[in-house]
């Protein structure tokens, strides 16, 4: 009896450690699928592109969204050709542009979406490039600052250099 446990044991210590790297080699591969694409036009290229763009960027619509603490948020859409390609945050107690990231907690708007609008007009002439990060599709984000303070990001398509809409701040734009 005492062997037949100790024959048992072995194989089911055996049919762990298989299960075991299995598991690993599975998520191994999986992780693999998910690596970067790489981009066939540089960053400098990529740069170039959207510099070339900025004298073209207007002012969009401007929007005011709740967060799911009850927060406002006022945005305002950037727009290229008719297409939204950024939207800018901004302070929704002051009309300040805030930089990218930023969430400010205010649950009653003061600054109006026309004053909103204003400043951002104002603000898309002082606007320059900092830096560029690849993202997961091979795109390259661009990072846009006012006062070397980082408002806004624009992609740029990794194989033809085109800009890309901001899929997410259209559908923003349009749902409220």
């Amino acid at each position: 009896m005492k062997r037949i446990n100790s024959v048992l044991l072995k194989a089911g210590l055996v049919f762990s450690a298989i299960c075991l790297v299995a598991t690993l080699a599975m998520a191994k591969e999986k992780k693999q699928k998910h690596s970067y694409i790489k981009p066939t036009i540089t960053a400098e290229q990529a740069i170039s592109n959207v510099k070339a763009a900025l004298p073209n960027l207007t002012v969009g619509k401007s929007f005011i969204k709740t967060g799911k603490r009850g927060e406002k948020k006022l945005e305002v859409a950037l727009v290229l050709d008719g297409k939204i390609v950024s939207k800018m945050r901004l302070n929704p107690a002051t009309g300040e542009i805030l930089p990218k990231g930023q969430e400010v907690f205010v649950n009653e708007v003061l600054a109006s979406q026309e004053q909103a609008v204003k400043i951002v007009q104002q603000a898309i002439p002082n606007l320059e490039i900092a830096s560029v990060s690849l993202g997961k599709q091979g795109e390259w984000k661009v990072d846009l600052t006012l006062k070397k303070m980082v408002v806004a990001s624009i992609n740029v398509h990794g194989g033809d250099g085109s800009i890309l809409p901001d899929w997410k701040a259209t559908k923003d734009a349009a749902m409220y």
